[in-house]
């Protein structure tokens, strides 16, 4: 899953906000400014738990979905992400 999480988030083809979302949870967790405040002893610690848990179900599903080195017409690519196969046959299949 490591690797996979790299690649993912190496990738250019994967919007900037997808790669971010998990840092934005660490964010919100970290910042005093809650929709709830930690004040509050059970219900200010629950948004922040559910922030942090959705955002790596949201990570997690991304990262597994990811085909790397695939092209959105299921051909191979190279490292520059351009197609491996020639014009002439990419036009043919």
């Amino acid at each position: 899953m490591g690797t996979r999480f790299f690649s993912y988030v190496r990738d250019s083809r994967v919007p900037l906000w997808r790669k971010l979302a998990g840092v934005m949870a660490v964010v919100y967790f970290l910042s005093p400014v809650d929709a709830l405040p930690d004040v509050l002893p059970i219900l200010g610690w629950l948004d922040d738990i559910g922030v942090l848990s959705a955002a790596a179900f949201f990570m997690v599903r991304e990262v597994q979905r990811h085909r790397p080195g695939v092209g959105t017409d299921g051909m191979p690519l190279d490292e520059e992400g351009r197609s491996r196969l020639p014009s002439s046959v990419r036009k043919s299949v």
